[in-house]
């Protein structure tokens, strides 16, 4: 019978403990990612101008499979409160009067050099690395997992300010999974 009485406190204790994280918080402890670093420069008490590139295209993804990822991308980095975004229209045009093609805003230098064109005071660049469908998911012939890379750089002193990558998976499509990766890729600048 004691032994009855101490697994029942157990059990409800551990059930107060577990009640007193929401779902948001649970789902957060999960998602943490482990691969993310930020700059000693980064001053999180500033809310940074920042451009947010279209993303690149490497391993062959095309423009038309990331471009919701484009503003979704800005969403994301307003919710974390230490941001502002140039409109994506601006950096479009900019992009065509520069002459720079979607796929040449590749390296370091030229993303800086645009954000400084857009007087913004940080850039973020989004790579995606990996867009791909689990074949234990056969049965789900929508699933994709996706892997991404996002980096936000100082204008002023081209430092990487904020380093992350980002995983997500979805059953209806890339876009989805790319979505879910942005936002973990992101889950280190709100903490």
């Amino acid at each position: 019978m004691k032994r009855i009485l101490i697994l029942a406190i157990a059990l409800v204790s551990g059930g107060l403990f577990f009640s007193c994280f929401n779902t948001v918080q649970m789902a957060n402890l999960q998602l943490v990612p482990t691969d993310y670093a930020r700059s000693p420069a980064f001053d999180e008490q500033q809310i940074w101008r920042t451009a947010v590139l279209p993303p690149m295209e490497s391993l062959g993804y095309s423009l038309s499979r990331t471009a919701g990822l484009y503003d979704y991308a800005g969403m994301a980095l307003l919710r974390t409160g230490r941001f502002t975004v140039v409109d994506r229209t601006v950096v479009d045009q900019l992009l065509d009067e520069q002459e720079f093609s979607y796929s040449g805003v590749v390296d370091q230098t030229t993303a800086v050099k645009l954000g400084g064109l857009l007087g913004a005071e940080a850039v973020m660049t989004i790579n995606v690395t990996r867009i791909s469908h689990d074949s234990f998911w056969d049965d789900e012939p929508a699933q994709r997992d996706a892997v991404l890379h996002v980096k936000i750089i100082s204008v002023e002193t081209s430092e990487v300010l904020y380093t992350s990558v980002g995983q997500g998976t979805d059953f209806e499509g890339a876009e989805g999974a790319l979505r879910m990766a942005l936002e973990v890729a992101l889950i280190g600048l709100t903490k």
